[in-house]
């Protein structure tokens, strides 16, 4: 920390630096995993990839049917639930800086390998996409850290905000990025070979500037680290790396949040994952329209994402728990209502609006869940946020084998019409479920520390010798 009452870099706002470059960082490696949703399109027209099967048959390598394209989006959830336990024990253990430099690294290297593994066979492609997600299984981990680390509490749906923007941030770029090199003379490759580059580069920057406690960092100034621990408990500020598992994994208002991520995360997935197939095989837009036509709802959600965060930090004339509840209905019911309208809408720019209209309600869920999930776990809020992590990934499991289960081929209406149907229903029912547990106030787990748990175990050790 700096000597002066007043760091000279970032005017004592140096924690916004850490929180962007945290953003930039999550951005890339959810573009990484994204990159190939819309290249499927153009791979499957690539000539290079045709070969002779030996029986006067020529086939494409990279054209991939549904169950083949859904086990490659799928398998990276795999990777992401195995290297969730890996991620979130590293970063309890020594932080966010090297353990999430790793993760970009890894991410780096699979993203510009993909076209080279993509033309060796399907079985190197599954495996390096499989590598991929265990390198994005770090993404709501160092998220949490960052939070419960740099964030002040009075600034903790704004950090939440613009932290986990980094999903319809990295859609909305995607998408128009790759479509721009499809169409080039460059090719779809080239995608995977400039984001592997930009990828290092951030993660090298992370591994340069950002620090895992305020307090070591020289451009925090003095006056900046008092707003970070101001009101904060000796707890949060002090933490000891210890962490009340099971009493978490038992509050009910936890539970509910990680309901609420679980259901909410499915629907983004299945609409951004999915929309430049449903644009293009069910609607008939082109390639340039379905990568800029299936961004439009990702680039309205991430500036609508920071603003709510914003407002539910600042608007303090309002009681926590309604601002909570307020919000999580927007992101959740509304937006299921929206979702379901998708199917049945009678034109294709209809059919468009109302899916760029869902992704956009859900944005609301920063002042929601999200924010409750972190209000109510404090200090230890960087566990729930990684569970969050797996919740995502079980989502990225149950939304292709929930679209493969309902649709028959991609351009099945009647089948996507049950998908948006099927999730409207769930995203209701989360949200009622909230409402009862929704609360701003730090949960009784958080005055667990390892030093009282030591207490408590001893407690009980000379009670048991008494009794003997």
């Amino acid at each position: 920390m700096s000597d002066e009452d007043e760091s000279p870099v970032c005017c004592g706002r140096f924690r916004f630096v850490i929180m962007i470059l945290g953003m930039l960082c999550l951005v890339v490696l959810q573009a990484n995993v994204l990159l190939i949703n819309l290249a499927f399109i153009c791979m499957s027209d690539d000539p290079s990839g045709l070969y002779d099967t030996g029986n006067g048959t020529t086939i494409n390598r990279f054209d991939y049917d549904p169950k083949e394209k859904g086990f490659i989006i799928s398998v990276v959830a795999i990777g992401t639930i195995l290297g969730a336990f890996l991620f979130n024990w590293l970063h309890q253990r020594f932080g966010a800086r090297v353990p999430f430099f790793v993760a970009g690294i890894i991410s780096a290297v699979c993203t510009a390998a993909t076209p080279a593994l993509a033309e060796w066979n399907y079985a190197a492609l599954i495996a390096g996409r499989f590598l991929l997600g265990i390198s994005f299984s770090a993404d709501f981990a160092a998220a949490g850290v960052i939070c419960v680390a740099w964030a002040p509490l009075a600034e903790t749906a704004t950090f939440i905000g613009v932290l986990l923007s980094f999903g319809p941030i990295a859609f909305s770029f995607t998408n128009p990025v790759v479509g721009a090199f499809c169409t080039s003379s460059l090719g779809w490759r080239w995608a995977f070979y400039t984001f592997g580059v930009i990828t290092c580069v951030l993660f090298t920057f992370w591994l340069i500037i950002y620090r895992d406690e305020p307090r070591n960092h020289k451009f925090v100034s003095k006056s900046e680290l008092t707003r970070i621990e101001q009101d904060k408990t000796e707890e949060h500020v002090n933490r000891d790396g210890f962490v009340p598992y099971w009493e978490i994994c038992t509050n009910w208002t936890i539970i509910v949040v990680w309901m609420n991520s679980l259901i909410e995360v499915n629907t983004v997935i299945i609409l951004l994952s999915y929309a430049p197939t449903y644009f293009n095989k069910v609607l008939g837009f082109s390639v340039v329209e379905t990568s800029y036509y299936s961004s439009l709802g990702s680039i309205i959600h991430s500036p609508l994402k920071i603003l709510v965060a914003i407002l539910s930090d600042y608007v303090t004339c309002v009681p926590e728990k309604w601002k909570l509840c307020f919000f999580n209905t927007i992101a959740t019911a509304l937006a299921g209502l929206a979702c379901l309208s998708i199917g049945f809408v009678p034109s294709r720019e209809m059919g468009v609006a109302a899916l760029t209209l869902t992704c956009t309600l859900m944005a609301a869920n920063s002042g929601g869940f999200f924010k409750c999930g972190a209000l109510v776990s404090r200090q230890y809020s960087h566990f729930v946020m990684s569970q969050m992590q797996m919740t995502k990934c079980f989502a990225h499991l149950i939304g292709p084998t929930m679209v493969s289960m309902l649709t028959t081929s991609d351009h099945d209406h009647e089948g996507w019409k049950k998908v948006y149907a099927v999730n409207c229903v769930l995203l209701l029912i989360v949200n009622f479920v909230f409402y009862p547990f929704a609360t701003g106030e730090p949960a009784e787990f958080t005055k667990i520390t390892k030093e009282t748990r030591r207490q408590e175990k001893e407690g009980r050790r000379k009670k048991k010798e008494k009794q003997d």
